[in-house]
């Protein structure tokens, strides 16, 4: 689906990168594409328990979405982090999205594993100003869902 639709957006799940969902902004919910379009428009870590996680492109700006609440990632906007727990020796983590003005809108707490981690992903990325504009502007025009599971 083309991304003016802001209610449904196309975008890859992170975990089985060759799956591609129907994002359901208004929610932060999916549903699985039967007949997957050629361009995305993010990527979605999708979990059993606990919120979706998307981050897309729409109207030229990226995107992060946790559950039904969107923030908008640009030059004031929250900041990302992934951090290791000392007493865990770096097997526990700490996914964090706090306001330019310090305060906490998400925090999960997470065991790693020996897969790619979604959430030390995106709070790498997110850091660079350059990454958000690009993706911003890359994933609202849509991707070659082929190039994107490359990234």
């Amino acid at each position: 689906m083309a991304p003016d639709n802001a209610a449904t957006i196309s975008v890859l799940d992170f975990r089985r990168r060759g799956m591609v969902l129907h994002w359901h902004a208004l929610g932060g919910t999916w549903t699985a594409c039967d007949n997957p379009p050629l361009l995305v428009h993010g990527i979605a870590l999708i979990r059993v328990s606990q919120p979706n996680i998307c981050v897309y492109g729409h109207a030229g700006r990226l995107r992060l979405q946790v559950g039904p609440k969107q923030y908008a990632l640009a030059e004031n906007s929250p900041r990302i982090n992934c951090t290791r727990g000392l007493a865990s020796f770096g097997f526990r983590r700490r996914f964090t999205v706090e306001s330019s003005t310090g305060g906490m809108l998400y925090s999960y707490a997470y065991w790693t594993n020996q897969h790619h981690d979604f959430f030390r992903w995106l709070a790498t990325k997110a850091e660079d100003p350059d990454w958000r504009v690009t993706c911003g502007r890359q994933w609202s025009e849509g991707r070659a869902a082929t190039v994107l599971r490359a990234v």
